[in-house]
């Protein structure tokens, strides 16, 4: 005898319990897939995730590019001239430098014209020079017997007057008193050279230099023997 199959059909219960099921299901995908708010950062986002059209504009600023990144503009017109600043401090004094080296020692230095100068007691009117000993260095230069001759009229005595080969830059006189009497050691020798002016009492041949003699306590002209040196 064949059995006879009953139809099923679920239960009010059944189907509440299927819907619950359903709906608590699919409210946790929902959950799973809805991130929390300020959860992603740039650990989530991947390299060149965010493209320029996910970036609204005027959204970024200066400080969101490199500086390479951002086009330069034109140079701006130059400004005003700044006002003078003001005066700095007087700075401190420094320390003083240590000396220099010695320098090396000059070559001896010479006169360009010499000569040891006489007299002769007996005629006021003579000057000779004085002949260079033999052993001995040589008493004159450059100068000889013409170059000498003594003052004019009443200046003959106590004054000799000199022709050089130039007119001389500078001169000195010395008393020679290798035999001078001692009366004779109060002597006043002195020197003049041209500066374009008359010397006085020399000719005009010899007006290069003038040698005068005179005793320093009298004042009187007095012939002598001395040495003269001439820088021309």
């Amino acid at each position: 005898m064949a059995r006879r199959i009953r139809s099923w059909r679920p239960s009010h219960s059944t189907v509440a319990a299927y819907m619950a099921l359903f709906i608590a299901l699919g409210g946790t995908s929902y959950a799973a897939v809805k991130l929390p708010k300020n959860s992603v950062g740039s650990t989530q986002i991947k390299k060149n995730a965010v493209s320029s059209s996910k970036v609204k504009n005027g959204s970024l600023t200066k400080s969101d590019f490199k500086a390479s990144d951002l086009p330069v503009g034109q140079a701006g017109a130059q400004g005003a001239k700044g006002d003078k600043g003001d005066k700095g401090d007087k700075g401190d004094k420094g320390t003083d430098g240590s000396n220099g080296t010695n320098g090396a020692p000059g070559a001896d230095g010479t006169a360009d014209a010499f000569a040891r100068v006489g007299f002769d007691g007996a005629d006021a009117t003579l000057r000779p020079l004085e002949p260079n000993d033999v052993g001995f260095a040589p008493q004159n230069k450059v100068l000889v017997q013409a170059n000498v001759v003594p003052g004019e009229g009443g200046a003959a005595t106590g004054t000799t007057c000199f022709d050089l080969p130039s007119r001389p830059a500078s001169a000195t006189v010395s008393l020679d008193n290798a035999d001078l009497a001692a009366a004779d050691r109060n002597l006043v020798a002195s020197v003049a050279i041209d500066r374009g002016e008359d010397l006085g009492d020399c000719p005009a041949s010899h007006n290069d230099a003038r040698v005068r003699i005179v005793d320093g306590n009298t004042a009187t002209a007095q012939n002598a023997r001395f040495f003269v040196w001439f820088e021309l």
